[in-house]
C-alpha cells in the first residue's frame, strides 16, 4: 500500500461517486444503457428484427409457388361449378353468358309496339261490345291493323264535319289506342266519282280533310301521340273484289281507315336519318 497521502485524499474523494452510481434504481440504469447503446438495453428485442425477416422471406416463398403454379383444368372446373350452384343456391338461378358472335345489334328489337295479333283479339272483342262500331271493320293486313269506318257512322254525303253520333265510337277507339306504342296513321278515301259543289273541289281534298277531322276528334278525346295523316282520294278502289255490286264498291270506297302499323315509329325514324346521313 502507498503511503502517499495525495493518493490516498484521491481515494477517499473517488468512494462516494462510486456509491452514487451502485444506489441508482435499475430502470435508470436500463434507459441510460440503451441510449448510451448498451448491448444490454436491446438484447430482449433483437429477436423482432430476424423474426420479420424470416416471415417477410416466407410470405415471398408462398406467393412464387401461388404464381407458378398451373391448376388442372377438370378440377377447377369443377371447383367452380360446386362454387357457383352453392352461391346459387342462396342468391337465385346462375345466368349462362351468350357467344358474342350470336348477338347482332342491328337485329335487336327495340320497339314497344305490341304483337299485332295480341292487338287484333282485343279490338275485335272492343268492336263487338261497342254498338257504335257494329259497322266498322277490321282487316288484318299481316304487317298492319285497319280499321275502316264507314262514311254512313262518321259523315254526311260530300262533307268532313264528323256527325255527333261518331263521337262515341272514336271516343272507344282512342281509349283502346292511347294505351298502345304502335304507330298510328289515318288514311281518307273517296268513291271515283267527280266532287259536285260543296267545299272541296277535289276527291283529294276531301279525302284528307275527313282524315284531318277524325284525326281531331281522337285528339279531342283523349288520344295524345302523334299520328300520321293521308288523303288518297279514290286511290284504292281498284283494290276492292269485284265480286261485290258496284253499289257496294262505292260503299266501301267511301270511309276512313284508323291504321295500326306494327312498330312504333322509332325503328323507321332511325332508319331515316341514316339514310340522310
Amino acid at each position: 500500500m502507498s503511503n502517499d497521502p495525495v493518493s490516498d485524499d484521491k481515494t477517499q474523494k473517488q468512494m462516494p461517486k462510486q456509491k452514487q452510481q451502485d444506489i441508482s434504481p435499475p430502470s435508470y440504469r436500463r434507459r441510460y444503457g440503451r441510449r448510451m447503446g448498451d448491448d444490454a438495453g436491446g438484447a430482449t428485442s433483437v429477436w423482432l428484427i430476424s423474426f420479420t425477416d424470416v416471415m417477410a422471406l416466407m410470405l415471398t416463398f408462398f406467393v412464387m409457388l401461388f404464381a407458378m403454379s398451373n391448376p388442372k383444368q377438370e378440377d377447377w372446373a369443377e371447383f367452380t361449378q360446386n362454387l357457383q350452384e352453392n352461391f346459387n343456391r342462396f342468391y337465385g338461378r346462375p345466368l349462362n353468358r351468350a357467344q358474342e358472335d350470336a348477338v347482332n345489334i342491328d337485329k335487336v328489337n327495340f320497339s314497344q309496339a305490341l304483337d299485332l295479333n295480341y292487338l287484333k283479339a282485343i279490338i275485335a272483342k272492343l268492336m263487338e261490345q261497342e254498338v257504335s262500331l257494329q259497322s266498322a271493320r277490321l282487316i288484318d293486313t299481316g304487317k298492319s291493323l285497319i280499321i275502316s269506318l264507314p262514311q254512313d257512322l262518321l259523315f254526311q254525303s260530300g262533307q268532313a264535319t264528323v256527325k255527333s253520333q261518331a263521337n262515341q265510337a272514336l271516343f272507344t277507339l282512342a281509349g283502346a289506342l292511347g294505351r298502345i306504342k304502335n304507330r298510328v296513321e289515318i288514311v281518307g278515301h273517296t268513291d271515283p266519282r267527280p266532287v259536285s259543289g260543296g267545299s272541296y273541289p277535289s276527291n283529294w281534298e276531301l279525302s284528307l280533310a275527313r282524315a284531318t277531322n277524325v284525326a281531331a276528334v281522337l285528339e279531342n278525346v283523349g288520344y295524345e301521340q302523334d299520328v300520321v295523316v293521308r288523303g288518297q282520294a279514290s286511290g284504292r278502289y281498284d283494290d276492292l273484289p269485284d265480286t261485290v255490286s258496284a253499289t257496294d264498291r262505292l260503299d266501301l270506297s267511301r270511309r276512313v281507315d284508323i291504321v295500326v302499323m306494327e312498330d312504333d315509329g322509332r325503328r323507321s325514324l332511325t332508319s331515316d336519318l341514316s339514310i340522310l346521313n
